[in-house]
């Protein structure tokens, strides 16, 4: 069986759906659905198709994922979440944002943090913007401590640059 017309609705539905949960670039979506298509081959019937073809869909996202050919922050979590299909991305997505914020360093001076690197991630921002930090790069202890104790539900910890102040400086000499 490989009548267009009939696996077209499929594609359709599965293109409306990443559509809803892929914020980025659209030629990639056409690309991922093209992609997957090509790889269905022979199928049965139109469950098989539909089978075969969300199989090979997800396999490309994640392919396309890993190389960073298309970016974890461009995926909408929470439309994923709806649909059993998306779990195993939902993982991955997941990985790649705490892989990202694993990159990120706090620079410290004094009694005060830079979170600008921590920012620059996609999971940073986020929780620096729930704390109420969008619009500062600088938090004082008792903020970098809340901060941080979200992070370690992550389990993990970021790594702090101490800069020393200039009365640190001038004492150390």
């Amino acid at each position: 069986m490989s009548d267009e017309n009939e696996v077209k609705p499929i594609i359709e539905s599965f293109k409306e759906e990443l559509q809803q949960i892929f914020l980025g670039n659209k030629d990639k979506v056409n690309q991922v659905l093209q992609n997957a298509k090509g790889l269905v081959g022979k199928y049965l019937n139109l469950e098989d198709f539909k089978r075969k073809f969300s199989l090979y869909l997800l396999k490309e996202l994640t392919i396309m994922l890993k190389n960073g050919e298309i970016n974890h922050a461009d995926f909408f979590l929470d439309n994923m979440r709806e649909n059993v299909l998306w779990q195993p991305l939902i993982k991955l997505i997941f990985a790649k944002r705490i892989e990202e914020l694993k990159q990120c360093k706090v620079l410290k001076k004094g009694k005060k943090y830079n979170i600008s690197g921590l920012k620059e991630t996609y999971l940073g921002k986020f929780i620096a913007d729930k704390l109420g930090f969008t619009r500062r790069t600088i938090v004082s202890d008792q903020e970098y401590e809340k901060l941080i104790s979200i992070i370690k539900k992550l389990k993990y910890e970021i790594p702090v640059i101490i800069q020393p102040t200039e009365t640190e400086k001038f004492f150390e000499n």
